[in-house]
């Protein structure tokens, strides 16, 4: 048995559900799945997906906009409203803007999406991790900050998945811990003195970020507003 063969037989199997509405749709998100080597589930319902997830191994669900329930045909999001489980849902819909979740496990992506698009959503989430993955890792308290997948990961894998900008601002604060920085460093270091950026926008972001780092999964470090400015500090 040659090394190449050897190598695909102890490869781990990435399981990714596909939920639609739309057998059509059903089929364009299994050639997807295919597409970055994981193993395609293809479901009905949302009765049959959440009986899956609790009898096996899944990476990932990758949902429609619309999916059948008690036949019924409803929004995706709406049938997860109370989602409890630890595995990633990622959303493809018509329009993300606007869009906005504190729930680590929820992403969103807006159609058509590609091969690429898709890997990078799932990156955080499959097994197979290679050395400049590891490279981007950054040590956060008891997380790994991801730069280039803009995630923050503890050591039970749960996951926060930050947007562009929120990861620009971690970064520039992990670069920066205990130092108190102030809304003109901000500027300079992660907007570029761009001329839409104000006050109010800053702030803005800082709320964000704050939200989804606060009362999250026993984090040990905290982003606190002070008199002159903003300091990332052990809590």
């Amino acid at each position: 048995m040659g090394k190449e063969q050897l190598k695909n037989m102890t490869k781990t199997v990435n399981n990714i559900i596909a939920l639609s509405s739309d057998p059509f749709v059903g089929e364009a998100f299994k050639s997807l799945i295919l597409a970055i080597n994981c193993k395609p589930i293809l479901v009905n319902n949302y009765q049959e997906l959440i009986s899956i997830i609790e009898e096996k191994d899944i990476v990932a669900v990758l949902l429609d906009e619309y999916i059948n329930t008690n036949d019924k045909k409803i929004l995706a999001q709406e049938a997860f409203k109370n989602y409890k489980y630890k595995v990633p849902l990622i959303f493809v819909i018509k329009n993300i803007e606007g869009i906005y979740t504190a729930h680590s496990l929820k992403l969103f992506i807006q159609r058509p999406i590609n091969t690429s698009v898709f890997k990078k959503a799932l990156a955080p989430y499959l097994d197979n991790n290679n050395i400049s993955k590891k490279k981007a890792l950054i040590k956060i308290g008891n997380f790994n900050f991801d730069k280039n997948l803009n995630t923050l990961i503890d050591e039970n894998k749960n996951i926060i998945n930050l947007t562009s900008m929120e990861s620009k601002l971690l970064l520039t604060f992990s670069e920066n811990y205990n130092k108190i920085l102030s809304e003109e460093f901000l500027l300079e270091k992660v907007w570029g003195y761009s001329s839409q950026v104000n006050s109010n926008t800053i702030k803005t972001h800082i709320w964000r970020l704050r939200k989804k780092i606060s009362n999250k999964y026993n984090i040990s470090f905290a982003l606190e507003t002070v008199n002159n400015g903003y300091v990332l500090k052990k809590k």
